[in-house]
């Protein structure tokens, strides 16, 4: 066997991408999977026409017979009393005793007692 003077000996050939003998080879941890959220289904918000308030609300006006004063997109306020009322429209009838109006609901701004 020869001897080699302050150097080491050659290294023995190895197959490309293994590691030195005797050392274990590190292994990279993947990261964990994520885990899919589940989406949470919320049951949608009950409209006016479900929940019933609204007719409850036009009903007690008409009953009572209170003077309200409705407020119109366009800014105009028409006083009267609640007579009747529909999905889409409800009348008033004028607190000064004018004719009947019926007026959609899409075109009121709100309304209130007087």
């Amino acid at each position: 066997m020869p001897i080699f003077k302050g150097r080491r000996p050659p290294a023995k050939k190895r197959p490309f991408g293994s590691s030195k003998p005797g050392k274990k080879k590190r292994v990279k941890k993947r990261p964990p999977k994520r885990v899919k959220k589940k989406r949470v289904v919320k049951p949608p918000q009950p409209s006016i026409e479900n929940t019933g308030m609204e007719s409850l609300f036009l009903k007690e006006l008409i009953e009572d017979e209170k003077l309200i004063v409705v407020v119109l997109t366009n800014g105009e306020e028409v006083r009267g009393y609640m007579r009747y009322y529909d999905r889409d429209v409800f009348s008033i009838g004028p607190a000064d005793g004018g004719p009947k109006r019926f007026i959609r609901k899409s075109g009121v701004r709100y309304l209130y007692e007087e």
